[in-house]
């Protein structure tokens, strides 16, 4: 009977380890260049355009320590000419992000709109951390020890 209280307490000891173990998770976004590719101007066709996995994209070398955490879009128009780039973005601003755009207007006819937003192709979605699969398993040994 002590073998199986102490199985049990490692069991749950797992459990517990796994509930509160962060997991990784990545940022999917669009990709692309309105002044290469026209799709990716607005209006935007999302079902036409490829998504990229920001996490296997090649680190920066201004931000080598940072990964990728939101998508951006920015819209450029420089000299009456649009040009629209959805990314990844690395640097996060928490009291703007998913909330609203920010405008910034230069000299000389030079507007910016920047947008970013967090979440898989700027739509959050569930996402199943590794985590969530050791709790799973942590679950399955402590149910199975009580047979």
């Amino acid at each position: 009977m002590r073998y199986c209280s102490a199985w049990s307490l490692s069991c749950a000891s797992l459990l517990l380890l796994c509930w509160f173990y962060p997991g990784a998770e990545s940022i999917v976004c669009y990709h692309c260049n309105s002044a290469y590719d026209p799709r990716c101007g607005d209006p935007f066709d999302p079902y036409s355009l490829g998504k990229i996995n920001c996490s296997m994209q090649a680190q920066l070398e201004h931000l080598p320590f940072m990964e990728p955490t939101v998508c951006r879009k920015n819209v450029q128009r420089v000299y009456g000419k649009t040009r629209v780039v959805r990314s990844c973005g690395y640097i996060e601003d928490p009291d703007r992000d998913g909330k609203d755009c920010i405008q910034r207007s230069g000299t000389h006819d030079v507007h910016m709109l920047y947008c970013a937003c967090k979440g898989d192709i700027c739509n959050p979605a569930a996402l199943t951390s590794p985590s969530t699969a050791l709790a799973v398993f942590a679950l399955t040994l402590v149910y199975a020890t009580m047979l």
